[in-house]
């Protein structure tokens, strides 16, 4: 304000001289001194714009180390300068949390044991760790497309792949042979659609659970074979000594006794039987071993309830169980092989109606719906209140052969759990105790 005072002073001093005298030499002097104080206030004027631009063009390029003088001449710039200071040094508060958020996110990566990929719809890799590097057995890795000389497979299926969707890759490198499981998110971050991918080797695990499945598979075929040929080979050592005593005393002269030829017919029906019941055997393992794909079809699940309990309502009511069957609402729907679910839930319904009808009361209930945690599946259980499953039995439920029934064939759960993988499902088992006992099938 002084500034410009003293600036209109000139002027008028400037005017006064100019038309009131003949001092010409005054007035240039005035007038020299008058675009001295012009120049003062441009000056000023843009030293407020130079200040401002410098600061944002420090911002623009994330340079935070610039200060401006803290104690100005000028009570005003002294202010504006303050400000400065202030902003940057909170932007350069939050640059440090920046990066030391991104080098702790880099080392949890990198500490994952699993390989972790992730790139934009362009192929562009913004991260990966050193897992994945060894697994694609890649130094550095800028873009994704780069990967076909390792497996044109795993390049199509990255770029194919969906929201929370797996894939199985089999990777080849030079005599090792690597089979990855390969899970996406995609996500969109800035304005960008990121992928993220999580490579995993189960190559190791496979063939761990592969040989334990074998193990188990051979365990049970030997404890079924010799629980049949045993006694067959004993019944006929019998038979065989029998026939030996009745051929010896023929040729002495004597007649075959009647005791005798029972024995043996007694004898022959039980290798019969026992030869009858390992044909069986083998007839549901290969029936086990074959199980044929699903014809997929849309199935309303109250239709596949309501005609799965017309089908055992009568075998409940001769044995004394109540059947409760909870109809979902009309419009709930699943992709299926309805004969195949029909099967399932037979299966589980037999064995639950078997459970519970020594108890008190017994109850068989069949409930269906969504799932209530994930809306878009389909939720069905079957509860009884039967003596519950003990613990050592709950372990070896879904073993093939492996039963607690006299007359079972132990491959009725095994079945239902394998046509329930085919689907795309699961099916689980919650029992204690004392009951009660709940099958769950998740499709």
């Amino acid at each position: 304000m002084l500034q410009v005072a003293l600036a209109m002073l000139s002027m008028l001093a400037l005017v006064v001289v100019l038309f009131r005298t003949d001092w010409y030499v005054t007035a240039f002097c005035i007038a020299a001194l008058l675009a001295l104080q012009l120049y003062g206030l441009v000056y000023f004027v843009e030293r407020t714009n130079r200040d401002i631009t410098s600061f944002l063009e420090s911002i623009r390029h994330s340079d935070f180390t610039q200060r401006f003088p803290a104690h100005a001449h000028n009570s005003t710039f002294g202010h504006l300068y303050k400000s400065f200071n202030e902003i940057s040094d909170a932007f350069l508060k939050i640059k440090a949390e920046k990066q030391a958020h991104y080098l702790y996110l880099q080392a949890i990566v990198e500490h994952i044991g699993i390989g972790i990929l992730s790139f934009d719809d362009d192929g562009n890799v913004i991260l990966e760790n050193h897992v994945a590097k060894q697994l694609l057995h890649v130094p550095y890795l800028t873009n994704i497309r780069s990967l076909e000389r390792v497996s044109e497979q795993l390049v199509e299926v990255l770029q194919t792949i969906g929201n929370n969707e797996k894939a199985l890759v089999t990777l080849q490198h030079h005599h090792e042979q690597l089979l990855l499981s390969v899970h996406a998110t995609a996500l969109v971050s800035q304005g960008k659609n990121i992928k993220i991918v999580s490579l995993h080797n189960i190559q190791a695990e496979l063939e761990e659970q592969e040989v334990q499945t074998w193990q188990k598979m051979i365990r049970v075929l030997t404890h079924e074979i010799m629980n049949s040929v045993t006694p067959v080979i004993s019944l006929t050592s019998t038979v065989t000594a029998i026939l030996e005593e009745e051929i010896t005393a023929r040729q002495d002269g004597e007649p075959i006794s009647e005791e005798a030829l029972e024995d043996i017919q007694v004898g022959l029906k039980t290798i019969e039987r026992r030869a009858t019941g390992m044909l069986h055997f083998v007839k549901n393992y290969r029936r086990l071993m074959r199980l044929p794909l699903p014809e997929l079809q849309p199935v309303s699940v109250a239709d596949l309830l309501r005609e799965v309990h017309t089908l055992l309502k009568s075998d409940f009511d001769r044995e004394g169980v109540e059947l409760a069957t909870y109809i979902p609402k009309p419009d709930i729907t699943l992709e299926a092989d309805p004969e195949q679910m029909e099967q399932v839930l037979i299966n589980l319904l037999k064995n639950a109606m078997e459970a519970c009808r020594f108890t008190e009361n017994p109850r068989v209930e069949v409930i269906g719906g969504n799932d209530e945690q994930y809306k878009y599946k389909v939720r069905i259980e079957v509860r009884d209140n039967g003596p519950g499953i003990p613990d050592d039995v709950l372990d070896r439920l879904f073993i093939p052969f492996y039963t607690t029934k006299k007359q079972g064939s132990g491959i009725g759960l095994s079945l239902s759990k394998q046509i329930m993988r085919q689907h795309g499902g699961s099916i689980r088992v919650n029992s204690k105790p004392g009951g009660p006992t709940v099958f769950t099938l998740q499709l």
